[in-house]
């Protein structure tokens, strides 16, 4: 409402709308900064704290909102189509969200990179706890264990244990390669029980990427090339991966089970080269084997406690 001095007024029942519509806005920021946080841990699906918190469906509908044609509309120079794409898109639900998950990923990052700097042993232990029981959880999600699942189980763990054996110094930090794990990585990050940061671990750029944001502005094109690789990915990959759950789903999970499994070669070589790191001041004792058996714990802990919320929000939408 217009007072006759030009300023905006509004009424009670309009500021009332617009506090409900802004609180609104910054619960789904602050869903957006758990989901970034939980991104940034190998074994800590975003996609899990999307279904927890209750938004996984709004989620996908608002990705969905985003047509690959839109992109082939610029292309072709089809710039009224490409507007009329554009005002498709859910924004007043993705930009909040994404704040919130780009300033968890954010500062998240940084803290996790300090504590693989300085507690490398520790950190990847609770990173294993973190993976083996997210692939345990996951196990539950397969409607129906046959001799196809566990054949696929198999080759995703063979798949994992030699990927991670040539990551280790073939794959290299390449912008094709960054562009290609941002576009892997996001279709993990957005489904329940499958970790984004948990590819990257896979495809040996977790760290990289980590040191790439603490490294910024000059990391700037590295990031940019992961960010397109990851708009890529949500556009093209997810939809395919969508599909194969759709039409092969105890396959299609028993080898992302094999793939979380395989991956534990990653944090149980760090725990056995430790010692004789000289960077890093660790050597195995009763105290130390203690405490990365403490932290390898607490990891499933959080896979377990986070396993129980999302199972309590199944309850509540079926009751």
């Amino acid at each position: 409402m217009v007072s006759g001095l030009g300023r905006l007024t509004l009424t009670t029942g309009e500021k009332a709308i617009t506090l409900k519509y802004l609180r609104t806005k910054a619960i789904l920021f602050l869903k957006g900064v758990v989901m970034g946080f939980a991104d940034v841990i190998p074994g800590v699906s975003g996609g899990t704290m999307a279904l927890i918190t209750g938004i996984y469906e709004d989620l996908i509908l608002a990705l969905e909102s985003f047509k690959p044609g839109i992109l082939l509309d610029l292309l072709r120079g089809k710039l009224e189509e490409f507007r009329n794409g554009l005002k498709n898109i859910n924004y007043s639900f993705l930009i909040p969200l994404g704040l919130g998950i780009g300033i968890a990923l954010l500062v998240g990052s940084q803290f996790v990179r300090y504590l693989l700097e300085h507690f490398p042993p520790y950190t990847y232990s609770f990173f294993f706890g973190l993976i083996l029981a997210s692939a345990g959880l996951l196990y539950f999600e397969v409607p129906e264990i046959k001799p196809s699942s566990a054949a696929t189980s198999i080759i995703g763990a063979l798949s994992a244990v030699m990927i991670i054996g040539v990551s280790a110094g073939s794959f290299g930090h390449g912008l094709p390669v960054i562009l290609a794990a941002g576009a892997i990585a996001i279709c993990a990050m957005i489904l329940p029980g499958i970790s984004g940061a948990f590819i990257l671990l896979l495809l040996g750029q977790y760290e990289y990427i980590l040191d790439s944001v603490g490294e910024l502005p000059s990391s700037l094109p590295t990031l940019l090339v992961f960010a397109l690789g990851a708009g890529l990915g949500i556009v093209a990959f997810s939809r395919v991966l969508s599909f194969a759950l759709d039409s092969w789903r105890s396959e299609t999970l028993g080898f992302l089970i094999g793939l979380m499994v395989g991956a534990l070669r990653k944090p149980f070589e760090v725990l056995l080269a430790s010692p004789s790191d000289p960077s890093i001041n660790f050597e195995w004792a009763f105290r130390s084997a203690l405490l990365v058996v403490a932290c390898g714990l607490l990891g499933i802990m959080v896979v377990i406690g986070l396993g129980f919320f999302r199972l309590r929000e199944n309850r509540k939408k079926r009751s």
